[in-house]
C-alpha cells in the first residue's frame, strides 16, 4: 500500500502536495495519508511507496533551503517528471501551474503584501479558511478533505478563467451608449465575470447547448438593461426573461430556476443592445 505523508497541523502547502499525488500521480489515487510531527524521526523511511511532503527534508520538502519554492511546487514539478512522455490535459497544466503559483506565494508569506490583505472579505481566501480549520475541533484528516474539495473547485475555477481568456480572442465586440460591450457564444459562465473585470461594461454568453442567453453589466455603471428586456420580449414573446432588480443583469437561464431559452441569435441580441 502506497502511502502520503504530511506533517501534522496541515496548512495549506501541505493539503495542496498531497492533494497533487493523490489527484495526477498515477497508481497514488488510492495512496493512504498520514501525519508526523516535523521532528518524528521515522521520516528517514521513506521509500518507493513511502513519501514525505513538506516535512522529512526530503525530496518533496522546501525546509532546508531559503529559495522562493514550495512542497507544493516540487510535488508538481515531480509529477510532471514522473510522467515526462505521457499525453497531458494542456488546460489542465496550465491551471495547476497557477494554482501552484499563489500557493508558493502563500507559502512564502508573499500574501501579506496583496492589496487586500486588509479587507475583510480576504478572510474568505483559501489559505485563511485553512488557518481557521485548524483552530476548529477538526483532525488533520478532516482538514485535508475539506481542502481537497476547495482546491477542486478552485482548479475548475482556474480552468474556466482560462478558456475566458481564451474565448475572448474570438468574442464579438460592439458598441452601446454605454461603452462596450462582447458577447460569444460558450456555456462557460465564468466568461460574463470575466468580460466585466477587464473592462467591458456589458458581456454577454449564448449557451449553444441549451439556447439560454445571460447579460451582465458594470454593476457600477450607468447602464440599465430594462428597454433591453422590454425589446427581447417583444421580439420572442414565448421565451423567459428575468431583469434583476439592478437592472445590471437580465437572464434566459437560470440554474435556480427553468426557463424558456430564446430563439433570437447571438447576433440579434447584440444588434439590440447596439441600437437600444
Amino acid at each position: 500500500m502506497k502511502k502520503i505523508i504530511t506533517h501534522v497541523n496541515p496548512d495549506l502547502d501541505a493539503v495542496c502536495s498531497v492533494w497533487l499525488l493523490k489527484r495526477f500521480l498515477l497508481g497514488w489515487q488510492e495512496a493512504e495519508i498520514d501525519f508526523v510531527r516535523a521532528d518524528d524521526k521515522q521520516i528517514e523511511k521513506e521509500n518507493e511507496n513511502i513519501v514525505y511532503v513538506d516535512v522529512g527534508l526530503g525530496k518533496l520538502d522546501h525546509h532546508q533551503t531559503n529559495k522562493h519554492i514550495s512542497a507544493s511546487k516540487l510535488c508538481w514539478d515531480y509529477i510532471q517528471e514522473i510522467r515526462r512522455g505521457e499525453s497531458v490535459n494542456e488546460l489542465n497544466s496550465q491551471a495547476i501551474e497557477r494554482l501552484v503559483m499563489v500557493v508558493t506565494e502563500v507559502d512564502n508569506a508573499r500574501y501579506l503584501s496583496w492589496p487586500e490583505a486588509e479587507d475583510d472579505r480576504y478572510q474568505f481566501y483559501l489559505h485563511n479558511l485553512i488557518d481557521g480549520w485548524r483552530e476548529l475541533p477538526l483532525n488533520d484528516m478532516e482538514v485535508v478533505e475539506e481542502g481537497f474539495k476547495m482546491l477542486d473547485t478552485v482548479l475548475l475555477n482556474l480552468k474556466n478563467r482560462i478558456k475566458s481568456e481564451e474565448e475572448l480572442e474570438k468574442a464579438t465586440i460592439f458598441k452601446t451608449k454605454w461603452g462596450k460591450g462582447v458577447g460569444v457564444e460558450t456555456g462557460n459562465k465564468q466568461f460574463l465575470y470575466f468580460a466585466i473585470i477587464v473592462g467591458y461594461q456589458i458581456s454577454l454568453i449564448k449557451n449553444p447547448k441549451n439556447g439560454g442567453v445571460r447579460i451582465h453589466a458594470q454593476p457600477d455603471s450607468r447602464v440599465d438593461l430594462t428597454a433591453i428586456y422590454h425589446q427581447v420580449k417583444k421580439l420572442d414573446p414565448q421565451s423567459d426573461w428575468f431583469l434583476h432588480a439592478s437592472k445590471k443583469m437580465l437572464l434566459n437561464s437560470a440554474s435556480v430556476a427553468k426557463m424558456k431559452p430564446t430563439k433570437l441569435s447571438l447576433k440579434e441580441i447584440i444588434e439590440v443592445l447596439k441600437n437600444v
